[in-house]
């Protein structure tokens, strides 16, 4: 039932998607005089339906399984970064030509948050704590990273849920569990399982694949936000 139902979200985001971008072509061509309103309107028409069936399929959906699906999940990250990129928080840099990862241009808005959160840090760290600011380039050359060992080992291992299909970070799971582990009073360590999860902790992040493998799989490691196994 629910991976039927899964499937059904996405066609309806999909086709939330598609008649969106209808109704916008369709009100651009009404500005430029090459469509009517009517069609614009019965655009808009459409498009309020095919939200309502996906909110209908939602709710199925979280009915039948009591959770969020993670197209859910999706759609929601899709309307806040659509939302925010409309009302000009940021953009992809060089979006018209594709965009590159990484890479944001700070509307007005974005820029007043963007020194709200520079003051803060600097209330912090500069006044309380007495520290000194630098500031230096934000793009490395290459060398630099290849001594840090970035370019030739910079691998960051994922798992998935296996029900819901999120993922996750491996060595951020670990590093969770095995701080859980020896902060839990309720069931302590033994002085030699405490030394190993120290050890452990201490070197997550250069583990390979099945190093992290073996040790999520010693501690029981779940997904966090559905207890389902990983």
């Amino acid at each position: 039932m629910a991976p039927e139902l899964e499937q059904a979200i996405g066609a309806a985001q999909a086709a939330v998607q598609q008649q969106g971008d209808t109704v916008r072509s369709l009100k651009a061509s009404l500005k430029d005089g090459n469509a009517q309103q009517s069609q614009v309107e019965e655009a808009i028409q459409k498009l309020q339906q095919l939200k309502l069936e996906l909110s209908d399929h939602q709710k199925a959906y979280e009915k039948a399984t009591g959770k969020t699906s993670s197209q859910n999940k999706e759609a929601f990250r899709a309307a806040l970064t659509n939302t925010l990129e409309r009302r000009m928080f940021y953009i992809p840099s060089f979006k018209i030509y594709g965009s590159v990862a990484g890479f944001y241009d700070y509307g007005p808005p974005g820029c007043a948050i963007k020194q709200n959160m520079t003051q803060a840090w600097r209330q912090h760290f500069v006044l309380e704590e007495n520290m000194l600011e630098v500031e230096c380039p934000a793009v490395t050359p290459e060398a630099v990273l290849k001594a840090s060992g970035h370019v030739e080992r910079f691998t960051d291992f994922m798992v998935t849920d296996t029900k819901t299909g999120d993922c996750y970070r491996a060595d951020h799971l670990l590093e969770a569990a095995l701080e859980a582990a020896l902060e839990d009073a309720k069931a302590p360590l033994s002085p030699e399982a405490r030394k190993e999860a120290e050890q452990m902790l201490a070197g997550v992040g250069e583990m390979g694949a099945d190093a992290l493998h073996a040790a999520l799989t010693k501690f029981g490691v779940v997904a966090p936000d559905t207890k389902n196994p990983i």
